[in-house]
């Protein structure tokens, strides 16, 4: 269904000048531009299309892109790299966060990316999510901290969406523990729960996680065990980043069985 949603024109999206101010220093350094495309309702670039089409038209690409809100969206074509910064608008709906919150945080993988640090690749197919989580345990440490330094405010939108998932999972029913890439979202919140806010910081953290830990206990004590692992030695050096990149494909691996643990 979704290629047939990207035609519909919105106006473009605007940016506070803390993120215009990022995103020009990104497109500077990448040496080409940053398309922000909100699905549905902006038009594709004509050079986008069918790259992007041929993405969307992937039943596991589009149910990934169903489950988030926003996702960076990047490749090579004729030699030019091309970055899309895609925002799931009927997710935005029901949480009623701000275009400008998810750009920030999608600008952060991006500003990581021109610096060298470039997140596992994307290999279609059922297993494909597992480099996107895998990547962003790592990432999402590192992209949260510099949007501290540069004063941009993406808290407030992260304990709504937690507050209200909290919520969500107290009164649901009793449910397994989920499919490969759901055990692996789920690993790379809770790491971005414990990571992005300190201990009783909003009202409904220590409830969501313990939640998160009842659906899953494998993931919590991983969870635990990495952050522990990583803490202290993650910053923008590349061998550090590799690194925790290493150690973040094991963790998901162990979690998912594909390796026994030590």
């Amino acid at each position: 269904m979704w290629p047939a949603l990207l035609f519909a024109l919105q106006l473009p999206v605007a940016l506070p000048a803390p993120l215009e101010e990022w995103k020009a220093e990104i497109e500077a350094r990448a040496f080409h531009r940053i398309e922000i495309i909100r699905v549905p309702g902006d038009p594709v670039p004509d050079e986008d299309r069918e790259v992007l089409f041929s993405y969307f038209n992937r039943p596991d690409f589009a149910a990934q892109f169903s489950r988030t809100q926003a996702l960076t969206f990047r490749y090579e074509k004729a030699g030019r790299m091309r970055s899309l910064i895609l925002l799931n608008l009927p997710m935005m709906q029901n949480t009623h966060n701000s275009p400008a919150a998810l750009i920030a945080h999608e600008l952060g993988h991006l500003w990581l990316a021109s610096l060298g640090f470039s997140p596992p690749v994307y290999e279609p197919g059922p297993k494909g999510c597992l480099a996107i989580h895998t990547g962003d345990i790592v990432q999402h440490i590192l992209l949260r901290a510099e949007s501290d330094r540069r004063g941009i405010p993406w808290r407030p939108s992260y304990e709504r969406d937690y507050t209200a998932a909290s919520e969500s999972l107290r009164n649901a029913p009793p449910q397994g523990v989920g499919d490969d890439c759901f055990r692996a979202q789920r690993l790379s919140l809770m790491v971005d729960v414990r990571t992005g806010f300190e201990p009783k910081s909003f009202a409904a953290r220590e409830e969501y996680l313990a939640l998160l830990a009842r659906q899953d206990p494998q993931a919590e004590a991983i969870a635990i065990e990495l952050i522990e692992l990583l803490d202290g030695k993650l910053g923008l050096e590349k061998s550090a980043y590799e690194w925790a990149l290493e150690q973040s494909r094991a963790a998901v691996n162990r979690l998912i069985g594909a390796i026994a643990a030590p």
